[in-house]
């Protein structure tokens, strides 16, 4: 039987590189395409080769506002079935979380970097989280305590232990 990274009993940093060595394995076999774990949501965890550079990138989530009603119709997210315009929302926008790197170890370097003391908000389904903002300016509404949180799924062991 071959050694997971969900294994609790080994150290984090080493399933952590077991992740990134996977990962890895399966972009450089499709290059220059997004590529994530079967089963886990590509808006918390993708890593993409590039076989110019010969380097990898991994991607995650953060949860950003869409400020603008030009913002809220490229996400998408003016297309919905709400009975009002949407101005403003919160929705998850994938950045690089990494610099480019040539090995799996340098993509975990930089990954622990970029989540390094951040929160996150664990999505367990593959899907594009949004709320509805527009007028809603109090601090206390419950879609503003998503701001600045970084996408995490519940099943891989790539996040800090702050979770909000």
């Amino acid at each position: 039987m071959r050694t997971t990274y969900k294994e609790k009993r080994i150290p984090l940093q080493i399933r952590r590189l077991m992740l990134f060595n996977e990962a890895c394995r399966l972009a450089k076999k499709r290059p220059d395409e997004i590529v994530h774990l079967a089963g886990y949501p590509t808006i918390a965890f993708s890593i993409i080769y590039s076989k110019k550079d010969k380097k990898y990138i991994a991607f995650g989530g953060e949860f950003k506002y869409a400020h603008t009603r030009q913002e809220v119709i490229e996400q998408g997210l003016d297309k919905l079935s709400h009975d009002d315009t949407v101005m403003c929302a919160i929705m998850v926008k994938r950045q690089a979380f990494t610099k480019a790197a040539r090995t799996p170890l340098g993509l975990l370097i930089n990954w622990n970097k970029h989540v390094k003391n951040r929160t996150y908000m664990c999505l367990e389904e593959n899907v594009k989280s949004f709320f509805k903002v527009n007028d809603e300016l109090e601090m206390d509404y419950p879609p503003h305590k998503f701001y600045g949180k970084l996408v995490a799924s519940a099943d891989l062991p790539l996040w800090d232990n702050k979770s909000a």
